[in-house]
This record gives C-alpha cells, sequence and structure tokens, in this order.
C-alpha cells in the first residue's frame, strides 16, 4: 500500500473554509485569524495571542 506522505488530503468542510477566508480579502487580520488567536490563548492558559506572517 503507497501512503502519499507529500500530498494532503482536505475535504470538501476544508476546502470550503479556505475559499470563504480566500473569498473575504482578508487572510492576515481576518476573523477566523482573531478565532484562532482566542483558541490558541485559551489553549495555552494564556490571556493573549497573537499571530505573525513569516
Amino acid at each position: 500500500m503507497k501512503i502519499p506522505i507529500a500530498k494532503p488530503i482536505f475535504g470538501k468542510e476544508e476546502k470550503e473554509a479556505v475559499c470563504k477566508v480566500l473569498d473575504s480579502g482578508m487572510i492576515a487580520q481576518g476573523e477566523r485569524v482573531l478565532e484562532f488567536e482566542k483558541l490558541f490563548s485559551s489553549y495555552c492558559g494564556a490571556k493573549h495571542s497573537n499571530c505573525v506572517k513569516k
């Protein structure tokens, strides 16, 4: 059995979520980024977190 290690597998839900973000035009400071920061802060037990671009 061959397992593709470099080819990601995305379902319909993931593709729709990515398209929604791209269509919004806000890929660096959109609502999904704010949502991620809140969830990440909660996960880490921190008051705040900030996403940064590399």
